[in-house]
């Protein structure tokens, strides 16, 4: 009788494990999008809920984090999934990136950081059309408990992440509203980037964007394979319109190298230590068609608020010198190109600043 019972037991954990693989089959697979603004879809119009009243649409953590019905992981194809990742969303595609969002906002956070009165969300102060407050947009890495409560598994992690921590956003304003010298032989836009580089130097970021990565792989399970994209650079280096100097927007793109090949760096260290990772670049496709370029696939800057920034009194539109359409389908084609060498299987492969190469 105990051997019946054992046995039917058995049969029916085989045919339970049967049916949830069977499932997740024809579930296809899953993607989940953390970040910042250039995965979000930042400048891409339309966002998720823009279409309702500010009343409505100021509580909606997508607008709110600006998160485009044209983003590019939305784009991306994978394997099981019938048509694009856009046409699946919150099914196969998760994407929870949000505008303005640095790595404090993906943290797992320890209790004794909770006691200390820290806090991975992030806040958005939104004073649009007579309407203004505070919303608070939950850490991103909450998306992986929901995947949990519904026996979903994500197949891959895009991430971008860090552009924020250096305050790209301020040196870009900073060179918009003044070119005067800051220091003996330093623009104002040269002192914002060496300070970017010491703060990355001095271990702030890259400490926080390496604890980042490690709560993704801890929280997205081993299954998981995690690609950290890339920013590209977003100026051609002759860029002269009167807003950015030749030399600044030299010394804007140069930066733009040092971060990505610390990024390259920090991942291969990843990898060293077992995480499912790699880097992809995309500077392949974007080489000759940063803003003002005769064909751009980014934004210029832009003066004065856009239509749907949370702030209608901005000085700068939120979407200036983030990709626009063409930016996004470059960004779509850099990824999808290493998701499909990856779904090959027999090599693993890695993704420096101008593409693919073989490990």
């Amino acid at each position: 009788m105990k051997k019946t019972c054992i046995l039917l037991l058995l049969a029916f954990i085989f045919l339970a494990c049967s049916r949830a693989c069977s499932e997740a089959e024809e579930r296809g697979r899953v993607l989940v999008a953390l970040g910042d603004s250039y995965i979000a879809g930042e400048g891409i119009e339309p966002y998720y809920g823009q279409d309702a009243p500010i009343a409505e649409k100021c509580k909606n953590p997508d607008w709110l984090a600006h998160r485009s019905e044209s983003a590019w992981p939305g784009m991306l194809r994978l394997p099981g999934v019938e048509g694009v990742l856009a046409e699946h969303r919150n099914e196969n595609y998760f994407l929870v990136a949000a505008s303005g969002a640095k790595t404090d906002q993906l943290f797992l956070l320890t209790e004794a950081e909770i006691n200390n009165g820290r806090t991975a969300e992030l806040e958005k102060v939104y004073n649009r059309d007579g309407v203004s407050g505070t919303a608070m947009l939950e850490p991103q890495l909450a998306v992986f408990d929901k995947l949990d409560e519904r026996g979903l598994k994500a197949d891959y992690v895009v991430i971008m992440i860090g552009g924020n921590d250096v305050d790209f956003r301020g040196i870009i304003t900073m060179s918009v509203f003044g070119q005067t010298k800051a220091l003996p032989g330093e623009t104002n836009i040269g002192k914002g980037l060496s300070f970017m580089e010491q703060q990355y130097e001095t271990g702030n970021v890259r400490n926080a964007i390496k604890r980042a990565l490690h709560d993704i792989a801890s929280r997205a399970g081993e299954q998981a394979c995690i690609l950290v994209v890339g920013y590209p650079c977003p100026l051609i280096d002759d860029t002269a319109d009167g807003v950015f100097s030749k030399d600044s927007a030299m010394i804007l793109n140069e930066a733009t190298f040092f971060y990505c090949i610390e990024l390259i760096n920090l991942v291969d260290e990843c990898r060293s230590e077992g995480m499912n990772i790699c880097y992809v670049g995309v500077n392949n496709v974007f080489e000759g068609h940063g803003a003002y370029s005769e064909d751009p696939y980014i934004h210029p800057i832009m003066l004065l608020a856009g239509k749907q920034d949370l702030d209608s009194k901005a000085i700068v539109n939120s979407g200036s010198l983030h990709p626009n359409l063409k930016g996004a389908e470059a960004y779509a084609r850099c990824v999808q190109d290493a998701i499909d060498q990856l779904e090959a299987g027999s090599e693993r492969y890695i993704f420096d600043l101008y593409g693919l190469k073989k490990e």
